[in-house]
């Protein structure tokens, strides 16, 4: 069959003259016309070889001709070796062993396509124009790509491309979502579609369109709450641009993947011209939270949210509507625990510069952040999500449900003496987090024998791989009286080669903001052969080493794999005798030098939490630094031997500059006074700026504030500083970094040694 190659044909006139003649003739366009007319449509063709099969192929035999215009186009590198087409009917993908399609078959582009002695079929659940290949482990045929040479036999280009033949079918979602029946793939599989006031579930202001390694799902959700994944190669152009936030519309061609039971609905965008009306702004995110003043700003404007600010304090009692600041208890504890003050910073003690939001009563918002039970909250940094808008007649924060989705603190505080949890109410229990990293199964409680346990597997699951954690409630193991943590397992492999089970040791509920995320070493069951294993005790797992509050995270993790283990987990258990020891004091302390060389006992560590000195110096989130003779973090030359000494090397706190996490370190109540303060600091890793905050305090108010900075320092280079404090009696020091990249990063860390006054 004759086919057109090219658009436009131009008459190549050469010659060679001494005069000018510019009476050209322009050179005829011809127009490509193909040879042939459809006499079939799409959706016909399509239902004609239809085959219920999640795979297979067929031989076209008759005379059939179909017509479509291109919808589809390859110039991003988010469809691979594909051209869709459709017409008034329908819509349909065809499988082409070539690249840079776009370059030929452009969009709008008018195809008539002669089908007899091609092939139709699916692979895994897509119908297709194809090619057989033998799929070995499934036994079956299926279709994948015809050779392009053969797709040329075929084709013939009819007319000039035309944009305005192709456009979108807009629907909702539902129209689709959970059908696998005939009729409904044969409508919508390889159809371009536009899907309204949808948004991005994992847009952030940070994540991407997808991961640079592999191909990545990521999840739209319409007004209704239903959801479709739009899948990105990583292979496209715009795979690093950042998934944009707020509401939009997004055209694509839907796809279906897999059989009747698991498969799923799927969308391809073919640029990011496809994504419309949605935000270039980050502000609201997590990374990038409106503060408390800006929050005042947007009141009642129903703009919503993150807001980040400081815990100043609550409603007092009898209080229902907040009229002035006498209304409010600037301190810690509070007499109540139903609301907390949200400042601008950590010292606001005026309405005009806080909002207030409610803790919902049986949350782990009350739970973890009220100041009635948790003072040490008292100043620190919190991050909030909901809507702007008066709340007790003022400023305040509406629609945050309490969950741990919704709240965010950098210091946690208090927490349980005891747990004994054995999954007996059938449901993860309120206060355990449940958390996908990734994948798109969690962990349920089920039973066997009446006896119920927490599982994960990755059966059933469609988007491996699978990062899932199980993650107790806060556990205060300072105030516990015994620290031993216990728990069982169970497993039934299943031939998995890629399932793992792990437990750690977490400083967040969130693994991934974790300054502390230790792995611990149970005992954990052994997979059989076939079927489940025994139940297998942990063992007594001792965790006086961490001195605080902390979480046990229990983490199912697999890889794509034939099989997915199923890991049990049951009776876990913390002090269950229960008690409390009586929490350590701050003490005093009338010494001229911080003995920062009992941080951690003596001993320098890399992982970012909370350590106390002897004398009651504390660092949070910080880790622990030492000098020594060579490099080897977290040993470093630069920081060198203790004020007045060649023999025993210093240690210092690393203060993290992560937002989220903001390193700190404060002393314990000093006597004798200080005129004069001293101390060395640096950077040990290759971070951009430094910038933190020294304040001298008595009786809680500061009396001096010095900031610390510097804008291009070097690294490993020591900086010492010195400065007049002539302050009388008592007092405490409170080092806090500044976090001047302002990136919720292991980011602007600053070590800080050698700290002495004079009295």
């Amino acid at each position: 069959m004759k086919r057109i190659n090219f658009y436009l044909s131009m008459l190549l006139l050469l010659g060679i003259a001494t005069g000018c003649n510019d009476d050209f003739d322009q050179p005829p366009m011809v127009v490509p016309t193909a040879e042939h007319t459809a006499n079939m449509t799409i959706a016909d063709f399509k239902a004609k070889y239809w085959q219920d099969a999640t795979n297979y192929i067929d031989t076209v035999k008759e005379e059939i001709y179909i017509s479509g215009y291109v919808s589809s186009s390859d110039a991003s590198g988010n469809i691979y070796k594909s051209l869709y087409i459709q017409d008034e009917t329908g819509g349909l993908a065809i499988s082409i062993n070539g690249t840079s399609l776009n370059s030929t078959y452009r969009l709008g582009q008018q195809l008539v396509i002669s089908a007899k002695d091609l092939f139709v079929g699916k692979y895994n659940g897509q119908q297709q124009m194809g090619y057989p290949a033998w799929y070995e482990k499934g036994k079956v045929w299926e279709a994948t790509f015809l050779p392009l040479e053969l797709w040329e036999q075929h084709v013939e280009i009819n007319g000039l491309p035309n944009v305005d033949k192709v456009n979108p079918v807009t629907c909702k979602i539902s129209d689709f979502q959970g059908k696998t029946d005939k009729d409904t793939k044969l409508k919508w599989c390889g159809q371009l579609v536009r899907l309204q006031n949808v948004h991005f579930e994992d847009a952030d202001g940070t994540t991407t369109y997808s991961n640079s390694d592999k191909s990545t799902n990521r999840n739209i959700v319409d007004s209704e709450g239903n959801t479709l994944i739009m899948r990105n190669s990583n292979y496209a152009s715009f795979k690093e641009d950042i998934l944009p936030l707020g509401n939009g519309d997004i055209i694509g061609l839907l796809s279906f993947y897999g059989n009747d039971n698991t498969g799923v609905w799927q969308l391809y965008i073919r640029d990011t011209d496809d994504v419309i009306g949605f935000s270039t702004s980050t502000k609201g995110t997590m990374n990038d939270p409106y503060t408390v003043d800006e929050a005042v700003e947007l009141q009642n404007s129903s703009y919503s949210g993150w807001m980040s600010g400081y815990i100043v304090g609550a409603v007092a009692p009898e209080v229902t509507t907040v009229s002035s600041n006498a209304d409010i208890e600037w301190t810690a504890p509070t007499t109540l625990n139903n609301t907390l003050v949200i400042g601008q910073t950590p010292d606001t003690k005026d309405l005009a510069h806080c909002v207030i939001v409610a803790l919902p009563d049986g949350t782990p918002f009350r739970t973890q952040a009220n100041l009635k039970d948790n003072p040490g909250l008292y100043q620190s940094l919190i991050y909030v999500k909901g809507t702007f808008g008066t709340y007790m007649g003022t400023n305040g924060i509406l629609d945050n449900s309490g969950s741990t989705d919704e709240f965010k603190l950098t210091v946690v505080v208090g927490g349980l003496t005891t747990l004994n949890e054995g999954f007996e109410d059938g449901n993860i229990p309120d206060g355990w987090t449940n958390l996908q990293v990734s994948g798109d199964k969690k962990w349920y409680v089920t039973s066997f024998n009446n006896n119920h346990y927490a599982a994960m597997t990755g059966y059933k699951g469609t988007q491996p791989p699978f990062d899932v954690w199980l993650i107790t409630p806060a556990l205060n193991i300072a105030e516990a009286a015994s620290k031993i943590l216990t728990f069982r397992t169970q497993v039934n492999g299943y031939g998995s080669t890629t399932s793992r089970f792990e437990v750690y040791v977490l400083s967040s509920d969130d693994p991934s903001s974790a300054t502390t995320k230790v792995q611990l070493n149970p005992t954990i069951a052994t997979a059989p052969a076939s079927g489940y294993s025994d139940w297998a005790a942990s063992g007594s797992l001792d965790l006086s080493a961490y001195n605080g509050t902390y979480f046990i995270g229990f983490r199912f993790y697999a890889e794509s794999d034939a099989n997915y283990a199923t890991w049990c987990v049951d009776d876990v258990q913390f002090n269950v005798n229960g008690g409390t020891t009586e929490p350590t004091q701050p003490s005093e302390t009338s010494a001229t030098r911080a003995d920062l060389e009992t941080l951690n006992d003596g001993t320098p560590t890399g992982y970012y939490g909370t350590y106390t000195t002897t004398a009651g110096w504390t660092a949070t989130n910080c880790n622990v630094l030492q000098g020594g003779a060579e490099d080897s973090n977290p040993v470093f030359k630069f920081i060198g031997y203790v004020t007045g000494s060649t023999s025993d090397y210093a240690m210092a706190a690393g203060l993290n500059g992560k937002t989220s996490s903001v390193g700190t370190l404060v002393s314990p109540t000093i006597t004798g006074g200080c005129s004069k303060l001293r101390f060395s600091y640096g950077l040990a890793f290759t971070d951009s700026a430094i910038k933190f905050q020294v304040d001298v305090k008595q009786n809680g108010s500061t009396v001096k504030t010095f900031t610390v900075e510097q804008t291009s320092p070097v690294k490993q280079q020591v900086y010492n500083f010195e400065e007049s404090v002539d302050v009388t009696g008592d007092f405490t020091l409170e080092f806090t970094n500044l976090c001047p990249s302002a990136l919720d990063k292991n980011k602007d860390r600053v070590a800080i040694w050698n700290i002495n006054w004079d009295n």
